[in-house]
């Protein structure tokens, strides 16, 4: 997950890159480039004017770590040891962040699904792109911050909003009736 947040962001890649490994990776925070090819490609992008951004790469683990999609030690040597859990595997291979889509086939559950987001100024560009998400995925925006979807879509909010690390600023409410909710079911067809 580089800067460009759509897609590849750094907390992506590492979970890509131990996702295609084997689930575990010793990094070497003096030479991380120097060990395997997939991880010496994870390590490029932690690289600036030719220097290793340990700071950086810590900080990503521990927001994945946070999440329980990894865990990882130090080791003696002052190596780490990052592990895939079962979690990050599943949420690496259960959802593509460019074409994550709801289930809209089925019974409807006469329950709709408020999301409401206040994400600060500084994490604009993830405020952005999960607007475009919530957009994509066929959500009716009742104001810039809220939006609503008669479907299930916790899980595809929860790795949208962990994807960005935003999941602080974001509040998912189910409710049963509001006024001028004839309105949405004709929208959605329900």
């Amino acid at each position: 997950m580089a800067k460009n947040i759509y897609r590849n962001s750094r907390s992506h890649l590492i979970l890509k890159y131990l996702a295609i490994g084997t689930g575990i990776a010793v990094v070497s925070l003096t030479n991380p480039a120097g060990g395997a090819r997939i991880l010496s490609e994870l390590a490029k992008i932690y690289y600036r004017k030719r220097c290793f951004e340990k700071d950086k790469f810590m900080r990503d683990l521990r927001v994945l770590q946070k999440r329980e999609m990894v865990d990882y030690k130090e080791l003696a040597d002052g190596n780490i040891e990052i592990k895939i859990l079962k979690t990050g595997k599943e949420k690496v291979l259960q959802f593509d962040i460019e074409h994550i889509e709801l289930k809209t086939a089925g019974r409807w559950d006469k329950k709709w699904r408020i999301v409401s987001f206040d994400v600060p100024e500084k994490y604009k560009t993830a405020r952005n792109a999960l607007r475009r998400h919530l957009y994509r995925m066929g959500f009716y925006f009742l104001q810039r911050s809220v939006a609503i979807i008669p479907y299930s879509c916790e899980d595809e909010i929860d790795f949208i909003a962990s994807f960005y690390a935003i999941r602080d600023h974001i509040l998912i409410a189910y409710v049963d009736h509001f006024e001028g909710e004839d309105k949405l079911k004709y929208h959605f067809g329900i």
